[in-house]
C-alpha cells in the first residue's frame, strides 16, 4: 500500500506517458497528411546539431542558422496551417504548465498539482466505507444525547461534547504532537463516529490513515503468520502489515472482539510500541472498561493503553437503537 503522495506521482508518471503518446499520435498524423513535414523536421533537427558543434568549437557567429531555424519553423507553421491543424498541434502536452506535469516547481518545492492529486488519493488505503466517509465533525449531531438520562450524575451530553472538542484538537494535531486516543463506552455511544470524524479530518490535512476493526485485523494477521492465506490474499496481507506501522495515522476499532491469543495480544503491543517508537499516532477503541480490557489481555499491554493514551469515555444509551426506534 502506497502513500497518497506517492499514488499521486504514479499519477502524474501516468498523464505523462499519455500525453507523450497523444504528442506521438499526433506527430504520425502530420506526417501521413503531408509527408514534406518529415523533411523539415530533419532539417531541424540538422540545424540543431549543427548549432551544438559550432558552440562546442568556440565559434560565436551562428545568426546563419538561427536563420534557418526561423525560414523552417515558419514553414513548419504554414505546413500545420494549410492542413487544417491548430499552431500548437505538435507542442508538448502538460496537463499542468507549472511543473510540466513531474510534480514539482523548479525551486524543488511541490506543485499545487501534485498536492490536489494527494488530497483525492489520500484515501484510497485508509478502508473506510462509504458511509463513515459521511461522517464528520460538522454533521454531527447531539439532539440524541440532550433528553438521554444521566448516568450516577454524570449528563451524556456533557460527555459527548467534551470528546468531540477533545478529538477535534487531535486531529488537528496529533502529527506534531505524537498523541494517542482510547475511546471507552459502550456499544453505539459514538466511538466508531467518533473515530471516522477524526480520519475523515486526517484525511483532509493529507495525512494517511487506515481503519480496521481488531476482529478483521488480528483475523489476517494471524492467517498471515501462520501460513493461512493464498498468493493473492497473502500479498494483500503483507502489504497492509507493512502499512500498519508507516501510516500516520491508524484507528483499531471494537478491541475486544477479535480472537484473543498469544499472538493477538503479542501483535497488538508490538504494533503500539513500534508506532510509539516511530512517532506514529494510534486510536484504539473498545466497548470494555478498565477491569474487562484488564481480563483479556496483559497487565504489560494494559498500562501502555492506560499510560500513553489519552482516554476518551463516552456514555450513553445505544445511538443505533435509538435512531432505529425514531423511524419507526
Amino acid at each position: 500500500m502506497e502513500s497518497a503522495y506517492g499514488l499521486a506521482t504514479r499519477e502524474l508518471a501516468r498523464i505523462r506517458e499519455e500525453n507523450r503518446a497523444e504528442q506521438t499520435r499526433r506527430m504520425e498524423e502530420v506526417r501521413s497528411k503531408n509527408p514534406d513535414y518529415t523533411r523539415i523536421e530533419r532539417a531541424l533537427a540538422q540545424q540543431g546539431t549543427a548549432l551544438v558543434r559550432r558552440v562546442l568549437a568556440g565559434k560565436a557567429e551562428i545568426s546563419d542558422i538561427e536563420d534557418a531555424v526561423r525560414k523552417l519553423q515558419k514553414e513548419r507553421a504554414e505546413l500545420l496551417k494549410r492542413e487544417g491543424f491548430p499552431k500548437d498541434y505538435l507542442e508538448d502536452i502538460y496537463a499542468c504548465a507549472h511543473c510540466r506535469d513531474t510534480g514539482f516547481l523548479e525551486d524543488g518545492s511541490r506543485c499545487s498539482c501534485l498536492k490536489h492529486l494527494a488530497v483525492s488519493f489520500a484515501g484510497a488505503n485508509a478502508n473506510l466505507t462509504e458511509y463513515m466517509k459521511e461522517q464528520t465533525f460538522d454533521r454531527a449531531d447531539f439532539s440524541l444525547f440532550a433528553k438521554q438520562p444521566a448516568e450516577n450524575g454524570r449528563e451524556p451530553l456533557t460527555y459527548i461534547k467534551r470528546a468531540f472538542e477533545r478529538a477535534l484538537k487531535f486531529a488537528e494535531t496529533f502529527d506534531t504532537t505524537h498523541a494517542n486516543l482510547l475511546l471507552m463506552g459502550n456499544a453505539g455511544t459514538g466511538k466508531t463516529f467518533l473515530s471516522s470524524c477524526i480520519a475523515n479530518y486526517a484525511l483532509k490535512r493529507q495525512k494517511t490513515v487506515y481503519y480496521q476493526s481488531a476482529f478483521s485485523l488480528f483475523d489476517m494477521l494471524e492467517k498471515l503468520k501462520f501460513g493461512r492465506l493464498n498468493d493473492e490474499e497473502q500479498e494483500k496481507a503483507e502489504s497492509i502489515s507493512r502499512y500498519l506501522y508507516e501510516v500516520d495515522l491508524l484507528i483499531i476499532d471494537d478491541l475486544g472482539t477479535e480472537f484473543v491469543s498469544a499472538y493477538s495480544t503479542a501483535a497488538l503491543f508490538d504494533l503500539i510500541n513500534s508506532r510509539q517508537i516511530q512517532h506514529k499516532s494510534t486510536i484504539l477503541s473498545t466497548n470494555l472498561n478498565h477491569q474487562g480490557l484488564e481480563q483479556i489481555y496483559s497487565r504489560r499491554l494494559l498500562s501502555r493503553m492506560v499510560g500513553d493514551f489519552e482516554v476518551l469515555t463516552l456514555i450513553g444509551q445505544d445511538l443505533r437503537m435509538q435512531q432505529k426506534l425514531k423511524q419507526k
